[in-house]
């Protein structure tokens, strides 16, 4: 089967980087939409419009983050014959020619989803690193029995590079599909990317991971997800703003606070009562042990103790983790000798990654340059104990 991918890009307020992100994708072989949620049209839009191979959406009025996604989606797919979509972050940057060899690999097995990973510039903690995820490039079966294990258990940071949001998933078109006529939604909810996640754990037996980062999450400044985990900064306000009143995550583990992954765990358990249990119970104990992890990302004193004292109302007893540190001066003299050699001799280590950079620019040219080589063995994989596919 020939395998056709729709790219559809949301954006809100962001033209530059929205830019960015479709440039990347063309010349790819991607079809690609741009869905324009902003407070006014601007540049996105006059871009579009000049570039006869992306297509220009808006919706008639703004919409909270999962609605735009769901109707961005559901716009793509009325308007093309893809036989796959993505939704692409308008923070990332495609590696060229990814996007091909993740169609080859879809094209092996075209009616199961497949994932793919991102490399990160992240500017939280400081200075802004970037951070090359390990890959193999080979294609796996993955148990969506054994993951949503590990996300009732609380292992979502260690899994999340495997978890099939929509942000790094090519969807066969049968699946949105079905999730539309089932749910009446693709993805609505309180974040698209969780509510897509509990839905296919909770509808599917297995899904593929193209092991192999496709683009490079950048401008993590705008990161609505890093700035609902840190309480401050990002786009996190203005995705709080449009969404409107009303409770606020009733079905997570601690209703109502925003803390580490408090805001899948709402919609997994949302998904979890609507598809009659098919997905396991979180276990309370762990998953407040993981939303206790993360107060590492909380600066603010006063905020942390308050925090502190809504877990431990809820019965959690663990030790409060220590806020992120600062570098030492030996990881900075090494960090520094490194990069010099990189300038001067034109190599680093091939498994060191989290060099500091001034800007995003320096760290896209250094990942550019010197990206992770392939390893053979996918150790970084063994938690969700995936089938390689011949």
């Amino acid at each position: 089967m020939t395998v056709a991918i729709a790219v559809v890009i949301p954006t809100r307020n962001r033209d530059s980087l929205a830019i960015a992100a479709a440039r990347s994708l063309v010349g790819q072989g991607v079809e690609i939409f741009v869905s324009d949620n902003s407070d006014a049209a601007g540049a996105v839009r006059a871009f579009c419009e000049a570039e006869d191979r992306i297509h220009y959406l808006r919706p008639p009025s703004v919409l909270a983050m999962a609605d735009h996604w769901d109707w961005a989606l559901r716009q793509a797919m009325a308007q093309s014959q893809a036989t796959h979509f993505s939704v692409h972050y308008d923070r990332n940057v495609s590696k060229p020619g990814r996007w091909a060899e993740l169609a080859a690999a879809a094209a092996r097995r075209p009616d199961d989803l497949i994932t793919f990973t991102h490399d990160n510039i992240l500017f939280h903690p400081p200075p802004r690193r970037l951070w090359q995820v390990p890959w193999t490039g080979k294609l796996y079966a993955i148990s969506s029995r054994r993951i949503a294990g590990l996300v009732a258990s609380g292992q979502v940071h260690a899994t999340a590079a495997l978890l099939p949001l929509l942000s790094n998933c090519l969807v066969p078109r049968e699946v949105l599909d079905r999730f539309a006529a089932r749910f009446g939604s693709i993805c609505r909810g309180a974040g698209p990317d969780s509510v897509f996640l509990a839905r296919y754990l909770a509808s599917n037996d297995r899904y593929l991971h193209f092991d192999c980062a496709i683009d490079i999450l950048t401008a993590s400044e705008r990161s609505t997800g890093l700035g609902y985990l840190r309480r401050a900064g990002g786009d996190y306000a203005d995705y709080r703003k449009t969404i409107g009143d009303g409770p606020w995550l009733p079905s997570a583990p601690v209703p109502g606070i925003d803390l580490g992954y408090n805001l899948l765990f709402h919609d997994y358990e949302t998904v979890r009562r609507e598809t009659g249990g098919r997905l396991p119970p979180v276990d309370r104990s762990a998953v407040l042990d993981a939303l206790a992890s993360d107060l590492r990302w909380v600066a603010d004193p006063e905020e942390r103790a308050e925090l502190v004292r809504i877990l431990r109302g809820q019965g959690w007893t663990g030790e409060e983790p220590e806020p992120f540190g600062t570098r030492s001066a030996r990881w900075i003299l090494y960090e520094r000798m490194v990069l010099l050699c990189a300038r001067w001799f034109g190599v680093v280590p091939g498994t060191v990654t989290g060099f500091a950079f001034r800007d995003d620019a320096t760290a896209l040219a250094h990942a550019s340059k010197f990206p992770r080589p392939r390893q053979d063995e996918a150790d970084h994989l063994a938690l969700a104990c995936p089938e390689e596919l011949a």
